[in-house]
């Protein structure tokens, strides 16, 4: 009789009552978005080149330097350390509840000493203090018939993984961010030179206004205007300085180091340009592939759905099966003889009868988390589309932008020889030569401005199709 009870639990476990938890939760697909068809922005004609599955993005740029600091990155940033224990937390968490899975057995060991009240007692013992010894061992396991317990393990596995991929996206956000740092020092760099020249442009400038008053042949506002020139000009150069400063304390946190101990150079040696490759974008949907945030979304999302049917199987009986057995004695002479042996062994039945409403609220909690984590899918992917057309958009503007600007910089520096030949010739002043000198210097900053922005773009881009496509 009680083999053939085993074979039926067996049967129960192994058929469809073990789906219980898994046929009251939300539908596997339920809640995940659908993507729209297609990018606002996929006849984009300008993109970074794809980095290969084989190799990490950042090398598309061709920069050692750029390669360097991202592996230090990777290796020493204390964000990064913090992500990977909390990986770590997550699947831990899924051993302890993969545990239930298998009986828990436990043993025990007693020795001690005991005195009764005999006025507590209802029968007289030959004498009321006594030793007892104990050696045992205890055994229990829930029989799963409802799918509650693999209900969640399946919930802690889909939360650990989307714990891990939590962690790749907060890497890929982090190497990007240090990659627009980083062309963002190379870009001010370039803009601190142009501010030099600037500042010596504006204090020949103002020297020349000087020497034509102390001639009488200027007058006393021009020297005014030339100096409040010169002034603005080394205001801006002190603010470049700041800013670089600024730039070179955040790439060193991100590498893991104090500002203090950062002495790498990070000028613009090879002349890096921003990538100007095609690149197709494929279709939205895709997406959901490539970034580890959707898919650690996903994760979350069918945690959730789990999560709604193993509260569902609460206000169902749980059966759990207890044993246990050893030795007990009074004396410790006879505890290993034959007749100190114990046993007690057999099933368990909890039935939810009355909790005033305390498992429905359960359930609601979990259905309103399924609705909020199918709500943040929805709410990631718009996102994530969002950042693909924004980064199209940024990179196909931002390319005809430049030819207009280089058109001007070449226009500029054309007026500015134009001008020093007329000056050369004795059909020019000086003045006009500045004046020339101080717009071709401003053409140059804006192109160089623009130059960093084109290569932020290209490392957003390549963020928003998850690092690689």
């Amino acid at each position: 009789m009680l083999k053939r009870s085993v074979g039926l639990i067996g049967i129960l476990v192994l058929t469809g009552c073990a789906s219980f938890t898994e046929r009251r939760s939300p539908a596997q697909d339920e809640g995940v978005p659908a993507a729209p068809a297609s990018f606002a922005q996929s006849n984009a004609t300008t993109s970074p080149s794809a980095a290969s599955s084989s190799e990490p993005w950042w090398r598309v740029f061709k920069d050692p330097a750029l390669d360097s600091l991202i592996e230090r990155l990777n290796d020493a940033n204390p964000d990064i350390e913090a992500a990977l224990a909390r990986i770590d937390q997550s699947f831990a968490i899924l051993g302890i509840t993969r545990g239930a899975l298998l009986p828990t057995v436990l043993g025990d060991a007693s020795a001690g000493r005991r005195r009764d009240s005999v006025n507590n007692l209802l029968f007289p013992i030959a004498t009321p203090e006594y030793a007892r010894y104990r050696i045992g061992v205890g055994a229990s396991w829930e029989i799963d018939l409802w799918g509650r317990v693999r209900g969640g393990v399946k919930r802690d596995r889909l939360t650990a993984e989307s714990s891990e991929l939590q962690f790749k996206s907060q890497l890929l956000s982090l190497q990007a961010n240090l990659a627009r740092q980083y062309f963002a020092i190379q870009s001010a760099e370039a803009e601190l030179g142009i501010l030099r020249e600037a500042v010596v442009i504006r204090e020949e400038n103002l020297k020349l206004q000087q020497s034509r008053l102390q001639l009488g042949s200027g007058v006393e506002v021009d020297v005014a205007r030339a100096r409040v020139e010169a002034l603005n000009a080394k205001a801006s150069e002190e603010a470049a300085v700041r800013s670089l400063g600024k730039l070179r304390h955040a790439i060193a946190a991100l590498v893991g180091v104090a500002p203090s101990g950062f002495k790498d150079s990070l000028a613009n040696k090879n002349g890096a340009k921003p990538m100007a490759q095609t690149v197709p974008a494929g279709v939205p949907s895709s997406l959901l592939e490539r970034r580890a945030d959707l898919r650690a979304a996903d994760r979350t999302l069918r945690a959730a759905a789990i999560q709604v049917g193993v509260r569902k199987s609460d206000f169902l009986p749980t059966i759990t099966l207890t044993g246990s057995g050893g030795l007990a004695s009074l004396k410790a002479s006879s505890l290993f003889s034959t007749d100190s042996g114990l046993f007690d062994i057999g099933p368990q039945i909890d039935v939810p009868i009355f909790q005033a409403g305390a498992r429905k609220s359960a359930v609601a909690q979990a259905q309103a988390q399924w609705r909020e984590a199918a709500a943040n899918y929805r709410g990631a992917l718009l996102t994530a589309v969002r950042e693909v057309d924004d980064a199209l958009l940024d990179i196909k503007s931002l390319k005809s932008e430049s030819t207009v600007r280089h058109a001007a910089v070449n226009a500029a520096t054309q007026a500015a020889q134009a001008a020093t030949r007329r000056h050369d010739s004795g059909l020019a002043s000086y003045f006009e030569v500045l004046d020339a000198e101080r717009e071709r210097l401003q053409a140059r900053l804006m192109e160089n401005i623009l130059l960093g922005e084109r290569q932020a773009a290209a490392v957003s881009l390549i963020q928003a199709l998850g690092g690689s496509w």
